[in-house]
């Protein structure tokens, strides 16, 4: 077999993978943890037994969604391109458009005891990735506004917490808001934050 067809049939293979990744973990947030195989199996419209047999269990399967989910979140974000207010604000969007594809999955995931140590591990993991992702936009906010070192710990957690899905479904469910609103809210929270740690900075 030629290396041209076996370079079509690792690209089939491939783009038949993400799909089932990306079709699993919609399922999954839409349908909630609990979900079966069998449904996962519809959702994905290939069989169960395939879906054994690429994954292993159903708990593999859904690690292995959420993972790919995480990674395609990193790649959204906006990259760093000289104007900080532009920036954040337009990472604040980004994140609260892709926070409201949460669903019931990801609120169990986030807030369940009870999850197999298979998903305790993804959700470390997860929790682990946002921190990162807090920390660096909170490092290119702070070399951006000429502050020296790290950030400050108070400006990380002030990221964190603003960029989160938690905030997005406060201001949109609780709230009566759209995301678009929840992006303004937190850019202004942030931006408050960096400009009060900078003038301590100066003040110290």
């Amino acid at each position: 077999m030629s290396e041209a067809v076996l370079s079509l049939s690792e690209a089939k293979r491939q783009a038949g993978y993400q799909h089932i990744l990306t079709a699993a973990r919609r399922a999954v947030i839409e349908q909630g943890l609990d979900i079966t195989m069998d449904q996962m199996a519809e959702s994905t419209s290939v069989s169960r037994r395939t879906l054994f047999r690429y994954f292993g269990s159903r708990e593999r399967l859904i690690v292995d969604a959420f993972t790919a989910g995480m990674e395609g979140y990193a790649h959204q974000l906006p990259v760093f391109d000289g104007d900080r207010d532009g920036w954040l604000r337009a990472t604040c969007l980004a994140a609260h458009r892709m926070n409201t594809g949460s669903g019931p999955g990801f609120w169990a995931l986030t807030s369940r005891n009870d999850l197999p140590p298979e998903l305790q591990e993804l959700e470390k993991h997860r929790r682990g990735r946002q921190r990162a992702a807090a920390k660096s936009v909170a490092r290119t906010l702070w070399q951006a506004s000429g502050g020296v070192g790290g950030p400050p710990d108070g400006l990380t957690s002030c990221v964190l917490a603003h960029l989160c899905p938690y905030f997005t479904g406060a201001v949109t469910m609780e709230g009566g808001q759209s995301w678009h609103d929840a992006a303004e809210l937190a850019f202004d929270a942030i931006s408050g934050k960096l400009q009060g740690l900078l003038t301590q900075h100066e003040r110290g």
